[in-house]
């Protein structure tokens, strides 16, 4: 890659995700309309958690989103492709991205599920140690009680750690594995190898992106929920942006 190439991938961050907002408002329709999917069933899981006093378990399930989330924007990535290609999409490709899933995306999902389920285990066994099995209400008395409010540090300290190092394997294997299967037809291996090597070889950008995507997930889920509808199709259309300039245009370019 040349030396004007890298600077132009290098403030790639603010690009993809401006470029994933114009996309966004492009497709405002369908892609509110399937990211409504995603915000109801995640409501469905506030309200039944909370009901049942477990509003603290909300923290590892949000927390591990970040781990299975590229598999749910592969209706994203079709509508993102045909959008560069000059089509008008409609919601039935966002559907059609779902259904083409191939036996390389299939065994992704069950290697980042896995991820997912070490990672909520986990954090369930640190809950135990450090609240039992009774259920611990978020209220005024979790940070008025110094024993409750030294627990709660250490539980969200300890599961922390743990998710972002869970997190971060899920990253460097998944961004930008789903991509290439789908628009390069790379099998599963050969996908995920390049995935983690364009990782590491943009390990700063990388990081950067990582935290971008980080803090806007998480930051929805915990205290905007209802803005999922606007935040995931975003960020997922800036995902298929990053690909597009990291793999597509570095290829171009070498040859």
């Amino acid at each position: 890659m040349t030396e004007q190439t890298k600077q132009a991938i290098e403030p790639g961050v603010k690009l993809w995700l401006s470029r994933g907002w114009q996309d966004f408002t492009r497709t405002w329709k369908i892609s509110v309309m399937f990211s409504s999917i995603f915000l109801v069933i995640s409501l469905l899981a506030y309200w039944q958690l909370l009901q049942l006093d477990l509003g603290l378990v909300l923290y590892p399930f949000i927390a591990g989103f970040m781990v299975v989330a590229p598999l749910l924007v592969t209706g994203f990535q079709r509508v993102g492709r045909m959008l560069h290609e000059g089509e008008q999409p409609g919601f039935m490709d966002l559907l059609k991205g779902v259904r083409e899933t191939t036996p390389g995306i299939f065994f992704l999902t069950f290697v980042l599920c896995v991820c997912y389920l070490i990672w909520v285990t986990d954090a369930m066994v640190i809950y135990g140690m450090y609240f039992g099995v009774k259920a611990v209400p978020i209220n005024a008395e979790l940070l008025a009680d110094p024993v409750l409010r030294e627990s709660l540090f250490s539980y969200l300290m300890f599961t922390g750690l743990m998710g972002f190092v869970i997190a971060q394997m899920g990253f460097m294997v998944g961004a930008f594995s789903i991509p290439l299967i789908m628009h390069q037809k790379m099998t599963f291996v050969a996908a995920v190898f390049t995935s983690v090597a364009t990782v590491w070889r943009h390990k700063l950008l990388m990081f950067r992106w990582a935290l971008s995507l980080a803090l806007l997930m998480l930051s929805t889920l915990m205290l905007a929920l209802p803005l999922l509808v606007v935040v995931l199709p975003v960020t997922a259309y800036a995902s298929y942006e990053a690909y597009v300039d990291l793999l597509q245009q570095e290829d171009s370019t070498d040859h």
